[in-house]
């Protein structure tokens, strides 16, 4: 059986305060500042080695310094602390329960802060970066910056595995200066696009990742209701997500505001905060998440060069000298991610088909991958998409050309075939606009900059792929400013091309290409011939149908009827002992005060609908052609075997509850659930009542009163952040 997931919380320095957390029932990993005294130290790190807690320790480093002041909570001289070989020593003591060290905290800030927060050090933390003319250079600057500090940990401190702590998208030039693990702060940001992004650079680098929960800052001004609710969405967005590591950053102890409120750490609601987490890591420990994390077949790509955060700050690279350094379409594009959560309007006639399956990616979730990364990390996913800016090399060509003969999708713009690093230069094309090895045309120039719209004359070749085909005698749709481009085509189709009139024959909108699409060994290429980055104010219309086109088109054999609320993800497990391959979705119902009804549509089944609490999560198991759903998520499935009676399923549960079985396939299925024996036509449902079974080797966490929080006495100290 593979580790759950690390769920735990920052606390106080200490073996007291180790003590405080487990008597709390807190979880199984801790955030905490290193102890000045090695005694404690070295205590600090056997207790979590005994007790089988996951150790990590915050920064030791003052930011943009050298400075020990971040360990001591005061300037400290470099004699006056640990030796490396006595941090090790620390370290060694937790042995396999050592799970790092956070270094570079924050790090995005120069790229996401205001610029009054860098210059001169004004927040006394990373200074802004030197002012340089393009942005290879603006790039190369801040991955030298960041190794210098990295260099200066690893040689001078050690205590590897060093992690980021990390609230933007940039984690990709992280993981290029050298981080070995990769932590996000969520909340400041949007969770979903930080979680794709941390999750992408993850997966192509092979790298640990974890979410370190920053609610007492981002999640509300006050602890009422609505702060209470999203902190446990918080939670569970984070599971689902992937994260192999989770804990709040603060909150669950005390809880300070500005407003003139604080809580004590015998609050009610205060309290209420560590019943959440608590509930969360009865979760993880009775729940078994299989290990290989959530399937996707979507990659939003980050693009070579690509300066923008994804929050915050209006500027790209840290860089605040000249208007070429503002964000403009090129970041704009990755606002339109926000289009991947939301359901198509009731109105929008370009939705057809039997079922409207927008609201969710593919599968629920979604990468960003960098440009750089290894053709084999690229070839996971079925379609790779472009939405920001990307300067184009020969490498990256040749590996996207590699990727689409193998059989993946490309969809991008012109601009993304680019090799300007100049912001203020104008869009040069790779290789003079010769892509007919890869997008079947050659681009011969521009043509003049007009006021159109757009018809479609053809449908894609992927079956799964609907564009507004209707007919050329209409008027023009997603009508604005546009520069299109002059194309030879060799091997491309024409999908839809401009035009400004109701009347338009097809020989007409097929000389005025839009969208062009390519078949490339058993993959396909899709170029948008604008002369506009997708973000461009005028394209948004036309970007938004070809996002639309693009989610459903690539949308897999497991998909969501539901509300744009409900956020689900999909893992693949084996079961022990036979080694039988079974599937998890998770399914998150994000609203915090509306249940919601679902339905699964699976390999062309639709499931009957079944309800998500608000703000809570459900799973469901897909066991060959069954679909069991317990009503409460607190189970873990114990087997899964054939007998000449049929499937015989064992699940761990928590309290006796509902569970919903449902038969997908063409036949009756003959099984027993838990010991109780069904057979279940095709299509058909049943409802059983299944009692509480103990897994004896997890006995604790299915304890009636696990949940009840001892009485301790707090002592209260400084948390890690």
């Amino acid at each position: 059986m593979t580790h759950p997931v690390w769920i735990g919380a920052s606390v106080p320095a200490g073996v007291a305060q180790l003590k405080t957390f487990r008597r709390l029932k807190l979880g199984d990993c801790v955030l905490t500042l290193l102890p000045m005294e090695k005694s404690e130290a070295l205590a600090v790190a056997t207790y979590c080695r005994k007790h089988r807690i996951r150790l990590y320790f915050s920064e030791l480093l003052y930011r943009g310094t050298t400075d020990l002041c971040w360990a001591a909570r005061r300037k400290m001289p470099r004699k006056e602390f640990y030796s490396k070989s006595d941090l090790e020593e620390i370290v060694g003591a937790a042995g396999e329960f050592y799970g790092g060290r956070l270094v570079i905290g924050e790090a995005g800030g120069i790229l996401y802060w205001l610029s009054t927060y860098t210059i001169g050090r004004r927040v006394g933390e990373f200074v802004n970066l030197t002012p340089v003319q393009n942005a290879a250079q603006a790039h190369d600057a801040y991955v030298r910056y960041l190794k210098r500090f990295l260099r200066y940990e690893r040689q001078e401190l050690g205590g590897a595995p060093l992690l980021d702590a990390e609230s933007s998208m940039v984690f990709q030039y992280h993981a290029e200066a050298g981080i070995d693990g990769l932590v996000l702060e969520s909340m400041p940001g949007d969770p979903h696009r930080m979680h794709a992004a941390i999750r992408g650079v993850a997966r192509a680098g092979g790298k640990p990742w974890g979410t370190h929960i920053a609610s007492a800052c981002y999640g509300g001004v006050r602890l009422d209701e609505l702060w209470q609710k999203r902190w446990k969405i918080s939670l569970y967005h984070a599971y689902m997500a992937g994260a192999g590591f989770i804990w709040p950053e603060s909150g669950h102890y005390e809880y300070d505001q500005s407003c003139g409120q604080s809580f004590s750490f015998q609050s009610r609601e205060t309290r209420r905060i560590r019943r959440t987490l608590r509930e969360a890591h009865r979760f993880s420990r009775i729940h078994t998440r299989p290990s290989q994390g959530p399937e996707v077949a979507l990659a939003v790509v980050h693009g070579h060069l690509d300066g923008s955060p994804g929050m915050w700050s209006r500027h790209v690279w840290g860089q605040f000298k000249g208007k070429k350094w503002r964000a403009g379409p090129a970041e704009a594009g990755w606002d339109l991610m926000d289009h991947f959560f939301r359901k198509e309007d009731w109105s929008n006639g370009y939705v057809q088909g039997e079922r409207d399956f927008s609201g969710n990616p593919p599968y629920g979730q979604y990468d960003i991958v960098p440009a750089e990364a290894p053709l084999r990390a690229l070839r996971a996913y079925r379609c790779l998409l472009f939405l920001g800016w990307n300067t184009m090399t020969a490498p990256i060509y040749r590996k996207l050309r590699e990727y689409v003969m193998a059989g993946g999708h490309l969809v991008m713009y012109l601009p993304h075939l680019s090799t300007r690093t100049d912001r203020s230069a104008p869009v040069t094309l790779f290789r003079n606009g010769d892509f007919r090895d890869l997008c079947g045309a050659q681009v011969l120039g521009k043509e003049p900059p007009r006021v159109a719209g757009v018809k479609c004359i053809h449908q894609s070749s992927l079956p799964g792929y609907r564009f507004p085909l209707w007919r050329t005698n209409t008027d023009p749709r997603f009508i604005g400013e546009m520069t299109p481009a002059r194309l030879k085509l060799s091997t491309a189709r024409v999908i839809s091309g401009y035009d400004d009139y109701y009347r338009a024959t097809p020989e007409q909108l097929a000389a005025r290409p839009v969208v062009i699409e390519n078949s490339l060994g058993k993959g396909k290429v899709f170029l948008i011939a604008l002369w506009q980055y997708p973000g461009d104010e005028e394209l948004r219309p036309l970007t938004r149908d070809i996002l639309r086109t693009v989610l459903v088109g690539e949308q897999g054999d497991i998909r969501l009827l539901a509300s744009d609320r409900v956020r689900y993800a999909v893992y693949e497990g084996t079961t022990p002992p036979a080694r039988r391959k079974y599937r998890v979705v998770y399914l998150l119902n994000t609203d915090p005060d509306c249940a919601a009804f679902v339905r699964l549509w699976v390999n062309g089944k639709t499931t009957r609908s079944f309800q998500i609490p608000a703000g809570d999560l459900r799973v469901a198991y897909l066991l060959g052609p069954m679909l069991i759903a317990p009503a409460k998520r607190c189970v873990d499935l114990r087997s899964w075997r054939s007998s000449r009676n049929g499937q015989r399923i064992e699940f761990f549960n928590l309290e006796e509850q509902r569970f919903d079985a449902q038969n997908l396939g063409d036949a009756r299925v003959a099984m027993t659930l838990n010991g109780a024996p069904l057979r279940c036509e095709p299509g058909a449902r049943l409802t059983l009542r299944v009692a509480r079974r103990v897994d004896p080797a997890r006995r604790r966490f299915f304890a009636p009163d696990f949940l009840h929080e001892p009485a301790v006495k707090y002592v209260s100290a400084g948390l890690a952040y």
